[in-house]
């Protein structure tokens, strides 16, 4: 049940001396964590929140932590976060933090075609994956490179596999990306971490604000990209991509395959997590999301989760040189030999990372830690 949300109110007033509290609202989102949303006498809004469990301390804790990160870079990512008004503390000693409520709606994917949503989602998460992962390294935050983000990929897959409820086709289709080194071959970044409905705000279509810190983090980008590639439609996944792209340059040539890979991937743990609390109902309807999956594969719908190549180079360059015979220009020529340059580029990149890949899961299998 948690605490009574009196309590919680009485908490945000005293983490807040002076404020009026005139209506609270309880949340029940998040079995870790007490929170109250709460209105002041000019109908600004708030949100307290307090640690349930231990696994809610950490969370909190994380959440503090990353806000005081973030702050200095808001106006860089051209978003709102949450801001802090003040903390107190239960009978029992748990901190409680009060926060400010992020303004505008709450997300649905399923309404946005490509445009003003499509475009500020894509430049706020490239934003965010730009910054700097020393701001993450320097305050002691969590990184993982790209080895141990696999390892956890295949234990996620085995988990989901013990289940014996999901086919073995989806189970081959995972298998088979986690083979293909050449699709977890990214440099980590910066990421959010809990991109979501519930932590992705937006005011007349454009994103206004991001909610939700406590798992900011060194990691794949892809992460962040996994519930859109879910949840929107197929052109406004598009068009969130090419925005992403424009505004960061470096991004990995398969971050897409990834950001499916996850949220198929999140379906199956899903089922896993049913199971567990043995909820009959929703063991129920993780299973026929996850039939719904293994029909949108076997009727081809389901994106490709092979990582991309340069092959299509070859015939890029053979059309160059045949337009510029046609047109007698040597300016497609150039192009093409730029693009065969970038190709050898990314071949010995590549290969450089995959060596790296190959030797840092040896030196890391003998001291496995548990990932997120």
């Amino acid at each position: 049940m948690g605490r009574p949300s009196l309590i919680l109110a009485a908490l945000a007033a005293d983490a807040a001396p002076g404020f009026t509290f005139r209506s609270y609202r309880r949340v029940e989102t998040n079995p870790d964590i007490d929170q109250l949303q709460l209105w002041d006498q000019d109908g600004a809004s708030y949100q307290l929140l307090i640690p349930a469990t231990p696994a809610g301390e950490s969370e909190v804790a994380i959440e503090l932590q990353a806000l005081k990160i973030i702050e200095p870079h808001q106006e860089l990512l051209g978003i709102e976060a949450p801001r802090l008004i003040g903390q107190s503390m239960d009978s029992d000693g748990a901190g409680a933090l009060l926060l400010t409520l992020l303004g505008g709606e709450t997300t649905d994917l399923a309404k946005y075609a490509p445009g003003l949503f499509s475009k500020s989602v894509g430049e706020v998460l490239a934003r965010i994956h730009n910054l700097s992962p020393d701001i993450i390294r320097e305050a002691g935050l969590l990184e993982y490179d790209a080895a141990s983000i696999l390892r956890h990929k295949v234990a996620e897959i085995d988990s989901i596999a013990q289940t014996g409820r999901v086919p073995a086709a989806l189970l081959s289709r995972w298998e088979a990306a986690t083979e293909d080194i050449g699709l977890f071959r990214f440099h980590p970044t910066v990421i959010h971490g809990n991109v979501s409905q519930e932590t992705v705000m937006v005011s007349a279509q454009k994103v206004n604000g991001l909610s939700g810190w406590s798992s900011l983090k060194v990691g794949d980008p892809a992460e962040d990209l996994r519930w859109l590639t879910g949840g929107a439609l197929r052109t406004t996944l598009e068009d969130t991509i090419l925005n992403y792209r424009a505004t960061r340059e470096t991004a990995d040539e398969n971050i897409s395959q990834r950001a499916q890979l996850y949220s198929e991937l999140e379906l199956g743990s899903w089922l896993v997590y049913c199971i567990a609390n043995k909820d009959e109902k929703q063991i129920s309807q993780a299973e026929d999301m996850i039939a719904e999956l293994r029909d949108q594969l076997e009727s081809g719908n389901l994106r490709s989760l092979r990582a991309s190549s340069f092959a299509g180079i070859a015939s890029l360059s053979a059309a160059a040189e045949t337009q510029g015979e046609a047109s007698g220009l040597q300016e497609e020529d150039l192009e093409t030999q730029e693009l065969i340059q970038q190709q050898d580029a990314n071949s010995a990149e590549g290969e450089a990372l995959e060596a790296d890949f190959i030797e840092d899961a040896d030196r890391k299998t003998k001291n496995e830690e548990e990932l997120f």
